[in-house]
């Protein structure tokens, strides 16, 4: 009987244990290293002017330094294929083939001209981002959201599996949405990484709830830089609802 009660006791105090466990988050990238990273951005646009575009980034991203405490993360792109069907026209472009006719052409003159340019995005240690900078000329449906995708804020303090946190945003220059409200799970711990799960409200500038964001990250258990992530928006204005997709895999 004893020897039972002893087993009961040291398997409820390991549960306590893990139970315990917690984790410091906090943004620590290797300087220098480039990682390659793909990034897929799909957008469904439903209303008078209805609009599916599919593009697809080819990106190496390098932490180029701390300072200040935040880090700068640099992304260039190396290819893209854009995919677009509004209905009655389709048109496609990719940067690693030659244009197939004029539509491919217009396409190529816009979103050729980010090859091989770095976007920057500057991140504090808790994975907020603090300004993301487009080289010009970036070309149709691509803004700044799509980059600050790469990182998701992280608790200021230790936490353990089952926490939850909330964080408020600036949209800054976005003529549609002025704030974000977003609430994050760390969701599991697994062999892949850490799992934060985030939901979210999407606000124009009078304050009205113009729509939602939810998603998912898998942090790197050592730098906790964003292994994959799939956040998904939805926004409704005027009539028309643009539903936008953005997965990213980094390796």
């Amino acid at each position: 009987m004893k020897k039972y009660l002893f087993t009961g006791i040291a398997l409820c105090l390991g549960f306590v244990s893990f139970a315990q466990k917690t984790v410091d988050f906090k943004l620590n990238p290797e300087i220098g290293k480039p990682m390659n990273m793909l990034m897929q951005v799909k957008t469904d646009v439903e209303g008078p002017q209805s609009m599916i575009m599919d593009m697809n980034m080819k990106m190496v991203m390098t932490a180029t330094e701390k300072q200040d405490e935040n880090f700068k993360i640099e992304t260039v792109t190396k290819a893209v294929k854009v995919d677009v069907d509004a209905g009655m026209m389709t048109m496609s472009y990719n940067s690693e083939e030659e244009p197939k006719d004029e539509m491919a052409k217009m396409m190529g003159s816009q979103f050729e001209k980010i090859i091989d340019q770095a976007i920057l995005v500057i991140l504090t240690p808790k994975g907020k981002t603090v300004d993301v900078v487009l080289p010009e000329g970036i070309g149709q449906g691509m803004d700044k959201s799509s980059f600050a995708s790469i990182s998701t804020p992280l608790p200021e303090n230790p936490v353990a599996v089952g926490a939850t946190w909330q964080h408020s945003a600036d949209m800054g220059e976005n003529p549609l949405i002025s704030k974000t409200e977003t609430t994050s799970t760390f969701k599991a711990e697994n062999e892949e990484g850490y799992v934060i799960d985030v939901v979210g409200k999407l606000m124009d500038g009078s304050a009205n709830e113009v729509g939602t964001l939810a998603g998912s990250y898998v942090l790197d258990k050592k730098t906790f830089v964003t292994k994959s992530a799939d956040v998904k928006t939805s926004i409704e204005v005027q009539g028309t609802k643009v539903v936008s997709d953005v997965v990213l895999t980094v390796q």
